[in-house]
C-alpha cells in the first residue's frame, strides 16, 4: 500500500478540476486504440486544471514464452524481424514517448497485472523503467494499491482535500453487478472519496451518500464516487482476432472516465 500527497494551489472560488484515470492502453496488442489514447493525451495536455492517474496495463509485455503469447494478437511493429527479442523495451519507449507531453500533469503510476507478469517471472520492472524514462519523483510509483491524497489551497490556505483509493484491481467476471458489488464492497474496507478500478475494460460508475455528523454536531452529507475506468484495448475487431473474442467476454468500453471536482464547495462528478 502506498500514500502519495499533491497540494495543488487554486486561484478562483468557481474553478473545476479534473482528474483523469487512464489505463489499461496495451499498447502492442493488436487491438490498442492508439488514435483514441493520443486523442485523450492531448486533451489532457491541453485542458487546463486537468491530472491524470496511471492505471497499469500500459503495454502489452507479452513475449514469446510467455503461455499467452498469440503472433495474431501482437501489432506487426513488435513482431517484425529483428524486434521480437526487445518487443517489451520497444512497447516501453513506445508508451512513455506518448505519455511524454503529459508527464507533468501526472498523480501516479500503478501496475497492471501485465506489468507484474515481467517482474515476477521475466525479472524486469517495467513501472521503475517507464517512471525513469519519464523523469518521475519515486514516490509518484504506486505499485498496487494507493492512496492520492489531493489538498486544495488558495494564499497558501488549505480550502479542500479529497483521498482517491486506486487499484489496478483483479476483478474479472462477465457480469456488471459482480463488478459494481466489488466497488461497494471497498467502502466498507478503506475510507476515501473515490474508488478506481481498471483491469476489467468496463466504464463503470456508480455514487453513493453517506451522512455524518461533523465535529460542530452538523448533519452533514459527503457523495462518494466509485468506478471502473474503461480501457483502450478493442474487444472484437473486424479482420482482428483477440482473447476477449476467444473467451466470448462482453465488448470493452474504449476510452476513460473523468472526475470533477470543485474544491471551494467539495462537490464531485463523475462522467463517462
Amino acid at each position: 500500500m502506498e500514500f502519495c500527497k499533491h497540494d495543488i494551489e487554486t486561484e478562483s472560488r468557481t474553478e473545476w478540476y479534473n482528474i483523469i484515470p487512464l489505463g489499461d492502453t496495451h499498447l502492442g496488442n493488436i487491438g490498442c486504440e492508439l488514435k483514441a489514447l493520443k486523442d485523450m493525451v492531448e486533451w489532457i495536455k491541453n485542458k487546463p486544471n486537468t491530472y491524470w492517474i496511471g492505471m497499469g496495463d500500459y503495454i502489452d509485455a507479452i513475449n514469446y514464452s510467455d503461455s499467452r503469447f498469440d503472433p495474431k494478437t501482437v501489432s506487426t511493429k513488435y513482431i517484425a524481424e529483428g524486434n521480437i527479442d526487445k518487443c517489451i523495451q520497444m512497447q516501453i519507449n513506445d508508451i512513455v514517448d506518448i505519455f511524454e507531453p503529459i508527464k507533468d500533469k501526472c498523480l501516479g503510476l500503478l501496475r497492471g497485472n501485465h506489468e507484474e507478469t515481467v517482474r515476477k517471472y521475466y525479472h524486469f520492472d517495467v513501472l521503475y523503467e517507464m517512471a525513469k524514462d519519464l523523469n518521475l519523483n519515486r514516490n509518484l510509483l504506486l505499485y498496487d494499491t494507493a492512496i492520492i491524497r489531493l489538498r486544495f489551497k488558495r494564499a497558501l490556505k488549505a480550502i479542500n482535500m479529497y483521498d482517491i483509493y486506486v487499484s489496478h484491481g483483479n476483478i474479472g467476471g462477465r457480469t456488471y453487478g459482480a463488478k459494481a458489488n466489488r466497488l461497494g464492497n471497498l467502502v466498507a474496507e478503506h475510507d476515501a472519496d473515490i474508488y478506481l478500478l481498471a483491469h476489467s475494460h468496463i466504464k463503470l460508475a456508480q455514487m453513493r451518500t453517506r451522512r455524518y455528523f461533523n465535529r460542530s454536531g452538523k448533519y452533514c452529507k459527503k457523495k462518494i464516487i466509485q468506478a471502473m475506468t474503461g480501457c483502450y484495448l478493442s474487444g472484437y475487431t473486424v479482420g482482428k482476432t483477440s482473447y476477449v473474442e476467444k473467451m466470448m467476454f462482453p465488448p470493452t468500453d474504449i476510452g476513460c472516465i473523468k472526475i470533477m471536482l470543485k474544491p471551494d464547495t467539495g462537490d464531485k462528478h463523475v462522467s463517462l
